[in-house]
């Protein structure tokens, strides 16, 4: 039996050694029917204060599980999105409150603080789930929005081919939720 080398022991361990997946980064989100995520940024997850079960798909991408409630997240560059599925089949999409940016994006017309038009991304993120929850589909983005002192109006188009719908919020609470297609 030949001696193994310095060499070919460092080969052998180069060969079968995984690369580390990245943790989960650090973030707060609220998702529709009171459902809270909390992430620590060290790979443990909360859903309503209970301990999750957390799986690892790439370093960009995660999910979280606990009492009958499933969390998925993941960055698309520097972006956080937050989508949830929850008991009876419930689904959508979850405001980032705190540690990352918003899954909405930036839509045109957004300025560095996210401002659309002068309507808070805190508007267009309750807007966004509120529209997911009630079309019950999580395939959301907000296309434009204007401010009012009485209620910002959010548009949000939804599905693949963006059926508009009119969302009325303000201070993150929303007063009303609308198709305006047939």
């Amino acid at each position: 039996m030949k001696p193994v080398t310095a060499a070919a022991a460092v080969a052998f361990v180069a060969l079968f050694t995984v690369p580390a997946l990245a943790n989960p980064p650090k973030f707060t989100a609220s998702c529709p029917t009171g459902i809270t995520v909390k992430s620590n940024g060290s790979g443990k997850v909360k859903i309503n204060g209970t301990k999750a079960t957390v799986k690892t798909f790439s370093n960009k991408a995660w999910e979280a599980s606990a009492n009958g409630v499933s969390i998925d997240f993941g960055l698309d560059g520097s972006e956080l999105s937050v989508t949830y599925t929850g008991k009876g089949g419930a689904n959508g999409i979850c405001q980032v409150t705190s540690g990352g940016t918003s899954g909405a994006g930036s839509p045109a017309g957004s300025n560095a603080a996210g401002d659309l038009n002068g309507v808070s991304p805190k508007d267009q993120q309750a807007c966004l789930a509120a529209v997911s929850n009630t079309a019950n589909n999580g395939d959301v983005d907000v296309l434009d929005a204007y401010s009012s002192e009485a209620n910002n109006q959010v548009i949000v188009g939804v599905g693949s081919k963006k059926a508009k719908w009119q969302c009325l919020v303000k201070n993150g609470r929303v007063a009303n939720v609308m198709s305006m297609s047939n």
